[in-house]
């Protein structure tokens, strides 16, 4: 025992020797990254020029009651650009009503409401993974209630199920929550336990903390996003979860609270000149006066993407990735920081 314990010593000192010689590496969990788009190659191209992109989700498609599926803006140009950057395309299909512009819970429940009707959709959400050579289905659908709960997660595993058998995969956006079923009918009516054995990628949209029914602030607080996640990893495989990453903000002024992305920030900094400043949540604020109305903007900048990712690395390094809603209108220097620490 005595001589082995002299070995081991012995070879301990010549690696610490070695050590002092080279520099330091410190080992880094590499995250995949998937971002939401409607198209347009300039957000695509900027990222994977930096390899700091994996995936991308085409919202293109558009689940209708009767269990057709419909098309806006399908960009196939799009899609080989991503498959020659050596990325993953899923299809996104959202219960969007085009003409009224949000999501619409009558669509979702029309096909829910019987095996036959469930069954009818899956059909078609396989072939257009069959016709189109998509990766998978990155299923979107929204403002749904706790009465759709089952039927929801019984169309979910269904469809899995079937994607599967076809060599496909299930991708989700699921509302944020921090206990189950949830406190607002959106979030009850997704049921994490099944949902989440279910499919491949959970993403989970951590983002909208303040919008249009609160006071002005920031989009996603990393304290909140993180207990988020610590939810979600106590009843989803952490390898599943994928943390949502907004790259917009918001403008709360004259009544009304619209969304901007980093080049709307930019422009209304360089039309009326505010002090830029950074919250608690570090994301970036400032305040303008337009049309006798006060305004309060929180919007998404370097700094304020560096503290997610950050928050990400110390606190949750067992889950795949991020899910960013969405590609254009940010600078080059978020695929920078996003490649810097996750990849």
């Amino acid at each position: 025992m005595r001589r082995f314990a002299l070995i081991l010593i012995f070879i301990a000192g010549v690696a610490l020797g070695a050590a002092a010689a080279q520099p330091a590496v410190t080992a880094a969990k590499t995250y995949r990254v998937a971002a939401w788009t409607f198209g347009g190659s300039a957000s695509l191209t900027q990222a994977a020029d930096r390899h700091a992109l994996d995936q991308v989700d085409v919202d293109w498609y558009i689940s209708h009651k009767n269990g057709t599926l419909g098309a806006v803006d399908q960009d196939p140009a799009y899609v080989r650009l991503a498959r020659t950057r050596g990325l993953t395309v899923f299809a996104t299909v959202a219960n969007w009503n085009i003409a009224k512009g949000h999501f619409e819970r009558a669509i979702a429940q029309a096909i829910l409401a019987t095996p036959g009707t469930r069954s009818r959709h899956i059909d078609r959400l396989v072939n257009l993974c069959r016709v189109k050579d998509y990766r998978g289905i990155d299923l979107d659908w929204e403002a749904l209630r706790a009465a759709d709960r089952d039927h929801f997660a019984t169309f979910v595993e269904a469809l899995a199920k079937r994607l599967h058998v076809a060599g496909r995969r299930l991708s989700i956006a699921v509302y944020p929550k921090t206990s189950e079923p949830g406190q607002w009918q959106t979030q009850q009516s997704e049921d994490w336990q099944r949902i989440g054995h279910a499919v491949d990628q959970f993403k989970i949209m951590t983002y909208d903390f303040s919008g249009s029914w609160s006071r002005p602030g920031p989009v996603a607080p990393p304290s909140w996003t993180s207990h988020v996640l610590d939810f979600a990893q106590t009843i989803v495989p952490a390898r599943k979860i994928w943390m949502g990453v907004p790259f917009y903000g918001f403008d709360w002024g004259g009544g009304h609270c619209t969304s901007l992305t980093w080049t709307g920030a930019q422009a209304l900094i360089a039309r009326y000149h505010p002090q830029v400043a950074h919250a608690a949540s570090h994301e970036a604020y400032f305040h303008y006066r337009a049309n006798g109305h006060r305004h309060e903007v929180y919007f998404q900048d370097r700094v304020a993407l560096a503290a997610k990712l950050r928050m990400l690395r110390r606190k949750h390094p067992h889950i795949a990735g991020i899910a960013i809603w969405r590609l254009g209108g940010e600078p080059a220097t978020f695929w920078d920081e996003i490649a810097a620490q996750l990849k």
